[in-house]
Formats: C-alpha cells, sequence, structure tokens
C-alpha cells in the first residue's frame, strides 16, 4: 500500500463506512439527541457561577439549600443523557460492526481465484475479524468526543457570543494558525499510520506462519531463528508505532500553545474592560469561566485527527478486499442435481499470468461418464490445472470443456460444481465435529454418514471417540492423525455423492490395508460415477480405464495400463522408475 495513496477521513471512504451505519441511523440519530439534550446544560454552569459570583453574595439572595438541589440536579441530568448517549452509541457501532463483516466475508467468498494465490491467511482474519472493530471503535471514539465535546463546545461558543460578541471575535484569531499546524502534523501522521498499517499485517502474517508451520520449525530447531525474524518485524512494528504516536502527541501541546497565547490575550483584554467601563466581578467570571470550559472542549477536540487518520488507512485496506476481482459467473444454465457425467476437453490453452510456458497447451481429452480415468504426469505437467478449469476456478484462454455435450462456460458456477466431488491432496478441514465435516453444507442422514464413514475405513475409529461422530476434530483436523484426516475427506467426498469424483493423491497417507479398503469402496461405485484420479503411485491406477499420461501442458499418450505397457513409451519408462526404486 502506498503511502501517497492513502488519504485522512476522505469523502469516498465516509460515505462508503456510512452505508453500514445507515440502517441503524435511528440509533444514531437518538444517540445525538441524548448529546444535544447533554450539551444544553453546559452554559447553565457559567450562569450559575456569575451569579453566585454577583447577587449570590448579598443578604438573603435566594436560600442556601438551592446550591445543592440545583447543582445535584443539573447534573443528574446530564449523567442521564450522557449514559442514553453512550449505551445508543455503542448499540449502532456494534451493529454496524457486524454488517462490516458480513460485507467482508461476503466479498471473501466471492474473491477471483487467483487472488487466493497471492492472499495470506493471516491478512484476511485481520481484515475481517480485527479491522471493522478497530475502524468503527476509532471513528466512533471520534464520534463521541465531537458529541460530548464538540457539542458543549458549540453551545458555549453560543453562550459566549451572548455574553460579549467583540471579544469572542477577537478570540478567534488563532483558529488560522492552529488549522495551518494540525495540517502539517495530519500529513505527518497519514504517511506513519500507513506504514504501521503494513507493517502490523507483515506480524499477523509472521504469526499465522508460526502456528500453522510449528512442526517445519522443530523439526529444523528453527526456534531461535524464528524469534530473531519475528523479533525483526515486531521491532519495525514498533517503530512505525512509535513514530505515529509521537506525530500524534505534538498535535495537542501545539494546539494548547497556540490557545494559550489567544487566551492569555482575550484574558487581558477582558480585565482592561472591566476597569474601564467598571463591568464588575460578575461579568468578568461570567465571561472566563465560559471561555476557560470551551478551551478545555476544544482541547479534547484537537486529539481526533490521529484517530481518523488511522481509520482511513485500516479502512481502505478493507475496501481494498471488498474492491478485489470477483469470480466472474457469467453462465445461466443450470444442470439437474445429478448430471450424466461425461466430460470433454477441446484443444484447451491455460496460461497463468505472468508464467512463460501455457500451463496447458492445445489439450483434448475426453472422460466417460461411468468411467475411471487417471491423469499421470510428472510435477507442473498440468494435472492441477485441468482439476482447477474442470471445477470453474479458472477460465481457459482457448478451447472449450463440455459436460454432458454443455459448455461448462454457459453454466453456473453453482450448478457445474454441484456435480463434482473431490478429495485433494491438500486437506482441508472445518474446526467442527466430525459429522459436520462429513456432511459439509449438506442436510445430515444419519444412514448415509455411516456408509461413507465405513467405504472411507473410518467408521470403527470414529467409535473410539469420546463423542463418537459429535467429536470435534481441531483446527483442519489437527487432532487426528494425516491417515485420519485423509479418510476424513474421502468419507467428506462420497457423502457428497455427486456423479463425478475427483481423487488427487488421495490415498498417499494411507497405510496399505486401508488404502486397499478405500479402492474396494470406490471399485464397487464403477460404472455409476465418473472417476477421474491423479496418482504418483502408478500401482493405485492399473485397473484404470483409461489412464493419460501427460507433460508439458500436453497428451503425450494414453491407454489402458497394458496397452501403455506394450507400447514401451514415457508410461512404461516410468513404472520401470518406480519398480526400480521398491
Amino acid at each position: 500500500m502506498s503511502p501517497d495513496a492513502n488519504v485522512s477521513a476522505s469523502p469516498a471512504v465516509s460515505r462508503r463506512l456510512g452505508q453500514f451505519v445507515y440502517p441503524h441511523r435511528w440509533g444514531a440519530v437518538l444517540t445525538v439527541l441524548a448529546y444535544v439534550g447533554a450539551a444544553a446544560t453546559e452554559p447553565m454552569i457559567p450562569k450559575l457561577i456569575g451569579y453566585a459570583f454577583g447577587e449570590g453574595f448579598a443578604k438573603d439572595a435566594f436560600p442556601l439549600w438551592m446550591i445543592p438541589v440545583v447543582l445535584i440536579g443539573l447534573y443528574l441530568i446530564r449523567g442521564v443523557f450522557g449514559f442514553a448517549g453512550q449505551y445508543l452509541f455503542n448499540w449502532t457501532v456494534t451493529r454496524s460492526v457486524m454488517d462490516f463483516r458480513a460485507a467482508l466475508v461476503n466479498a471473501l467468498l466471492r474473491l477471483d481465484a487467483q487472488i487466493y494465490t497471492r492472499m495470506q491467511p493471516g491478512t484476511a482474519v485481520s481484515k475481517v475479524v480485527n479491522d471493522p472493530q478497530q475502524i468503527l471503535q476509532l471513528v466512533g471514539d471520534v464520534g463521541m468526543s465531537i458529541l460530548r465535546d464538540g457539542l458543549p463546545a458549540i453551545a458555549m461558543l453560543a453562550y459566549l457570543f451572548y455574553l460579549n460578541w467583540q471579544l469572542t471575535l477577537l478570540s478567534l484569531i488563532v483558529t488560522p494558525l492552529m488549522a495551518f499546524i494540525m495540517k502539517k502534523v495530519n500529513q505527518r501522521m497519514r504517511l506513519m499510520a500507513s506504514r504501521s498499517y503494513d507493517s502490523q499485517l507483515l506480524l499477523v502474517n509472521k504469526v499465522d506462519d508460526l502456528a500453522r508451520a510449528w512442526r517445519v520449525v522443530r523439526q529444523f530447531g528453527a526456534e531461535a531463528y524464528e524469534r530473531q525474524r519475528f523479533a525483526d518485524v515486531a521491532h519495525e512494528v514498533r517503530r512505525n508505532n512509535l513514530k505515529t504516536a509521537t506525530a500524534a502527541a505534538l498535535a495537542q501541546p501545539l494546539s494548547q500553545l497556540v490557545a494559550a497565547v489567544g487566551l492569555s490575550f482575550i484574558i487581558c483584554v477582558t480585565l482592561w474592560q472591566a476597569r474601564a467601563e467598571g463591568t464588575g466581578v460578575q461579568a468578568f467570571a461570567e465571561f472566563v469561566t465560559a471561555l476557560l470550559l470551551l478551551t478545555s472542549r476544544l482541547r479534547h477536540l484537537s486529539d481526533l485527527a490521529a484517530p481518523l487518520t488511522r481509520a482511513a488507512v485500516i479502512a481502505k485496506g478493507c475496501f481494498e478486499l471488498m474492491d478485489a476481482p470477483k469470480e466472474v459467473d457469467g453462465g445461466t444454465v443450470e444442470l439437474p442435481a445429478h448430471a450424466h457425467g461425461e466430460l470433454v476437453m477441446q484443444e484447451v490453452r491455460l496460461t497463468y499470468p505472468g508464467a512463460a510456458q501455457p500451463a496447458l497447451d492445445g489439450l483434448s481429452l475426453a472422460f466417460p461418464a461411468g468411467r475411471t480415468t487417471a491423469l499421470v504426469g510428472a510435477s507442473g505437467a498440468g494435472k492441477s490445472s485441468i482439476i482447477h478449469l474442470l471445477l470453474g476456478f479458472g477460465r481457459p484462454d482457448a478451447g472449450r470443456i463440455l459436460l454432458d455435450g454443455i459448455d461448462t462456460e454457459t453454466l453456473t458456477r453453482l450448478s457445474l460444481r454441484r456435480q463434482f466431488a473431490v478429495v485433494s491432496q491438500d486437506i482441508v478441514l472445518f474446526d467442527d465435529s466430525v459429522a459436520n465435516n462429513i456432511a459439509y453444507a449438506q442436510p445430515r442422514d444419519e444412514a448415509r454418514l455411516e456408509a461413507a464413514l465405513r467405504a472411507a475405513h473410518l467408521w470403527d475409529f470414529v467409535q473410539t471417540l469420546p463423542e463418537g461422530v459429535e467429536t470435534a476434530v481441531g483446527a483442519n483436523g489437527s487432532k487426528l492423525s494425516g491417515g485420519q484426516r485423509q479418510r476424513l475427506a474421502i468419507a467428506r467426498a462420497l457423502y457428497k455423492d455427486a456423479p463425478i469424483w475427483i481423487f488427487d493423491e488421495a490415498t498417499s497417507a494411507l497405510d496399505t490395508e486401508s488404502e486397499r479398503a478405500v479402492q474396494q469402496a470406490l471399485a464397487a461405485w464403477s460404472g455409476r460415477k465418473t472417476l477421474i484420479v491423479i496418482a504418483h503411485r502408478l500401482s493405485t491406477i492399473r485397473d484404470a480405464d483409461a489412464i493419460h499420461v501427460l507433460g508439458a501442458g500436453q497428451l503425450l499418450e494414453s491407454g489402458t495400463h497394458a496397452e501403455l505397457i506394450a507400447r514401451d513409451g514415457a508410461y512404461a519408462a516410468m513404472v520401470r522408475a518406480q519398480a526400480g526404486e521398491a
């Protein structure tokens, strides 16, 4: 994020934040009314002091018991208004934060697939969870200060004009100088706040890395190395935060110094006027008390630039997430709940942004319905790119992909993905129960749940868990072994019962017995499901109806296991290499 691009509380940022507050505008309106009521009592204080210093010393001017009654009553009214304003304000802010987070999550769920490859998970967490609360809290604190101090300041200023408009106008001569000083301070704060926010996101990502990669860290004995890396980033955050705080700290003393110059001048003029005109101590006490109260309120208002600047910087980061490119879903055709399952790729070409060579180079493949098709090849051959396109996570630069004779570009993304169940080599589990992970985003059916667990060779293990299928698996299945996580992912795919199943190294973490059991379960579905299998262990795909050998995004050869061995080409060489390794 470029610091120069940041603007403090720009109209655009304010407008966009306002859209989350607007649905709860009545809470904001009632908050303002409560603080207007509190501000209306402010001029009564100097008035009462002036009255006490004037007529209060006269004998029998008023009963003394009226003093505590009036003062206590006045502050009781102010307290009621203050409490109502505080409560209503927080009611509005908490609801606005909830709406802001919902909008960010909605944007996150709709991002283009390419954005996920560049975005750190920690950054997303910070922008969705922490930033909305921080932004609206900062803006809210400013709003509270304006209501709590700004409204009374306006009321006091009006009262000063009522008392002596000439002196009040004279007191405003320091305003241009104060505005100039605050402008210079704000420019520095914008720069430092932007750097501070960027470095803080780096720190969040660093902690996220440590939490995810703890096994690797310990395996390499890299605790000291990671502590130093964390300390370097934390030191940079501290430096930027200190510079931001330093710039913010300058605002109050500089503004107070300017105000003190003006205040001393006004008091001198007021005393001179009182002596010359003989107005007496009451008028002097009333005017000076009101002026001091106004100065006190303005001192609090001088601290508002720093939180507004920081809120604008953080909000800009959130809005960048909301404005990031979304997944394009131009399809209009809806497939039936269960398609037949025939897939055809015709002269498909795909080049990733920034890549020198295409990932898929004029590739044509067929995946017959109800048959098992295997994809093999070295890393970078294009296997994962095929799955990427089949699931609609990207669009081919050229060529077509057909599902049951229908161009997948014309299908809605939801309708397309409903036809697939996928088990990837990168297993993702949710911090939820076994049952909810398997029946993810689908109606729960106990019979289907048990069938999927048995087919994945996981039923006996689940029966030993303290709460059975209701046992939580931890963040990304942290409470399970690698093989158990893989079997759980397989059970989830089986439960979905989609017409097309994709297994990307789906049994790589299983022992021989479990792998054989899973393969037998899959074989039972042969003829009813379209199976696409990516495997590096070629022994697991010997029985596939067709094996496609890929290289550099092109099809090298196709056939059954026996046909390809007889052809003695790339596949046969791979089989011999693995047999030699064994």
